[in-house]
């Protein structure tokens, strides 16, 4: 049918109104080029922010390990004027005592690192004495002038000095001015060390002998700096997705000891670990989740050799020297 004007004339075809199909199909590849631009675009950025986060998050996991360790090691054998006894086995078998530091060096994996020190920094738990009463060889509880600030279930560790010598204890509980000596890893058995009734009385502190290491079994999709405080309580996680830690110890050999470093070894004998004057860090840090597309391997780190195969996980390394203040002879 031919649409006509009023007066009968044929309506010319270019005045009709419309697109014809070539314009809609052209129109169409052009938006959808437009959409293929921005949908690209918006994955580009999408993937970049993630990486971001992922990377920030690692660098925040490598300081924050660093941070605890490094306070640690700074701390280790203050307060502490000679080896403390502990159960044998509590660290290694045969081992009975520890002044500051304890190293467990491992060449397939992470290592650990046992810290010890008089903890007298908390504002809300002072170092207190033993009231002058004594403390007996075995003792089965100290009388302090208030128990205030140690937990009255107990499962903390004490230490108790003189300035010379030095005996570690775990406590079962804490009220009034006792403080109820005992606990699962019975810490003050043994002790043949007494400290007399008297003046000047015997310091008595809170002590902090902790374990670092790197939990892989739990979760080992997501390694776990964690810390054991040794007094039975659960061992705490610190920082996520920390894959690696090796230490690296110096060691002031000379004789008389001059406080310079000599050597340098990752495994310190019982002998050598008096010596230790710096203790270097090392971590490795990966992503909480794999990449698709990236292909890395763990790298090698002290005495840990390199990972065999990509898993596409994102890393970083850190690496830090710390000087061991209080330690040794």
């Amino acid at each position: 049918m031919v649409r006509t004007r009023r007066n009968g004339d044929p309506v010319p075809r270019h005045l009709e109104a419309g697109f014809s199909l070539v314009e809609v199909m052209a129109a169409l590849v052009i938006l959808a080029i437009a959409m293929t631009a921005v949908f690209a675009t918006f994955a580009s950025q999408q993937k970049s922010f993630t990486v971001q986060n992922r990377v920030a998050e690692m660098q925040q996991n490598l300081r924050q390990a660093a941070e605890y360790l490094s306070r640690d090691i700074r701390l280790a054998g203050y307060g502490i004027p000679d080896n403390v006894t502990v159960p044998d086995g509590v660290i290694a078998a045969g081992i009975t005592s520890i002044r500051s530091i304890y190293a467990k060096d491992n060449t397939t994996g992470p290592d650990q690192i046992y810290v010890l020190f008089m903890f007298d920094m908390d504002g809300n738990q002072p170092p207190t004495t033993d009231n002058g009463a004594g403390v007996p060889s075995n003792a089965g509880s100290i009388t302090v002038p208030g128990a205030a600030g140690f937990l009255a279930t107990g499962g903390e560790l004490v230490l108790v000095t003189d300035g010379t010598a030095a005996d570690l204890y775990e406590t079962s509980a804490a009220s009034g001015t006792t403080l109820t000596l005992g606990g699962g890893f019975n810490y003050n058995s043994g002790h043949s060390k007494s400290y007399p009734a008297g003046s000047p009385p015997a310091t008595v502190a809170k002590a902090r002998f902790v374990r670092y290491y790197i939990d892989t079994v739990t979760d080992p999709a997501h390694p776990t700096l964690m810390v054991d405080r040794m007094a039975g309580a659960a061992p705490q996680p610190l920082a996520d997705d920390i894959e690696d830690m090796q230490f690296d110890y110096g060691l002031d050999t000379s004789t008389p000891t001059d406080g310079v470093v000599d050597l340098w070894t990752p495994n310190p004998t019982n002998a050598q670990m008096p010596l230790i004057r710096q203790v270097r860090l090392q971590f490795v840090a990966r992503t909480r989740i794999p990449e698709a597309g990236w292909a890395e391997t763990r790298p090698a780190l002290g005495n840990h050799a390199a990972g065999a195969t990509p898993d596409g996980y994102r890393r970083r390394t850190y690496d830090i020297v710390v000087d061991v203040r209080n330690s040794g002879v």
